[in-house]
């Protein structure tokens, strides 16, 4: 049995608060390019955020396989609130391993209560895969740390008022201590942000931070200095995973969008649904959906078993990233023309499977870190 009564109960319980308060808002903020921040809060006491978070530091400590449910069905229902949700648990899970009480009590307790929302700042135009050649700095300077350089590719920084920053911190004398993170606040420091028209995902925003001698107090060191990179990591390994369900999600979503018009649309005087080739690209949604969920599944598993889960969350990301966009093309297929236009969700689908197999390593980075756990050598260095 994959799923036990606990978890079949959330499952369905979060589906159906999604399919009657969000599902309804989702294409007029497609078309705007707008997000429903003032859902977010409702979705929380689902598990939503908190579900990473210790139940000591006001979060819900849900195990990883109810996290992994929550993420499939925010897929299944709508990609930009699945990533929004991610990214909101990176960063709630970063602080709640890291921060201080004063940090705690200033982002943390207001994120998980839906006050605030927060970016996290990795990538750089240099500085994608590669997240150990950063070049972004935090010299010392007085009480605190000068910021130059820049971000790229950071989900939804315009619609957060704070972020976590991974930058080199150069000391006063001199003194590379390697890349640490740190908070920054909109109100606090003054740094630019702009949104790049993108193609998945439309009420997301994919923005540019430019940091030009942004000042950012020593108090709001996040961890060790040169303990950034560790960070970051740690939190990326839950969002590969957080990602992997997304896409089952959306392949699921793909095979019920798939399902409901083959058996609707006729042509040569009988239902779609009754056509060979049709049937054949049904069954392979279906297949591949059921094989991703499985390894997602798995992948949570393994985590709460014990296990670091590395291995387990790479494959699934890299799997379950290319089978969302296998099912989102043979789900426009299936629907032919119909499929093309922006009023299916098919087409919605098949703009947001493309965005699976990239944020939070690619699938070719997926394949090089599995190489490497079975093969012992790095492809890499």
């Amino acid at each position: 049995m994959l799923l036990n009564e606990e978890e079949r109960a959330l499952r369905d319980s979060v589906r159906s608060f999604l399919e009657k308060k969000v599902a309804p808002v989702v294409a007029g903020h497609e078309r705007a390019r707008t997000f429903p921040w003032e859902l977010l809060p409702q979705l929380y006491e689902f598990g939503y955020v908190r579900g990473g978070v210790p139940e000591a530091l006001g979060g819900d400590e849900l195990p990883m396989m109810m996290q992994a449910i929550l993420m499939e069905e925010a897929g299944r229902c709508w990609g930009s609130l699945r990533t929004t949700v991610n990214v909101q648990g990176m960063v709630a899970r970063t602080l709640a391993a890291t921060a201080n009480e004063e940090q705690r009590a200033r982002f943390l307790d207001p994120l998980l209560a839906g006050r605030r929302f927060g970016w996290f700042g990795l990538t750089e135009p240099e500085a994608g895969s590669d997240a150990g050649s950063l070049r972004t700095t935090a010299r010392a300077k007085g009480d605190g740390y000068v910021i130059n350089g820049s971000k790229l590719y950071i989900t939804n920084a315009l619609g957060s008022d704070f972020g976590i920053l991974f930058a080199r911190v150069i000391g006063a004398e001199g003194t590379d201590h390697g890349v640490t993170a740190l908070l920054v606040e909109k109100d606090e420091s003054d740094f630019g942000v702009s949104d790049i028209p993108h193609m998945p995902l439309r009420s997301t925003t994919s923005c540019e931070l430019s940091f030009q001698d942004t000042y950012v107090p020593a108090e709001n060191v996040l961890g060790a200095l040169g303990g950034g990179l560790g960070l970051g990591m740690k939190a990326i390994n839950a969002g590969r995973l957080n990602m992997a369900m997304g896409a089952v999600g959306l392949s699921q979503a793909c095979l019920e969008a798939s399902i409901t018009f083959c058996r609707q649309r006729e042509q040569f005087g009988k239902a779609l649904a009754g056509f060979q080739l049709v049937q054949q690209m049904v069954v392979e949604i279906a297949t591949i959906t059921e094989t991703s969920r499985l390894l997602g599944y798995h992948a949570a598993r393994a985590i709460d078993a014990g296990e670091p889960g590395r291995y387990e969350c790479s494959m699934a990301k890299l799997y379950c990233g290319e089978s969302a966009g296998r099912a989102a093309t043979l789900a426009i297929q299936l629907h032919g023309g119909a499929g093309l236009m922006e009023e299916s969700p098919v087409e919605r689908y098949f703009r947001d499977a493309r965005e699976a197999t990239i944020p939070e390593g690619t699938s070719q980075m997926q394949i090089l870190h599995l190489g490497k756990a079975l093969l012992g050598q790095s492809a890499l260095r």
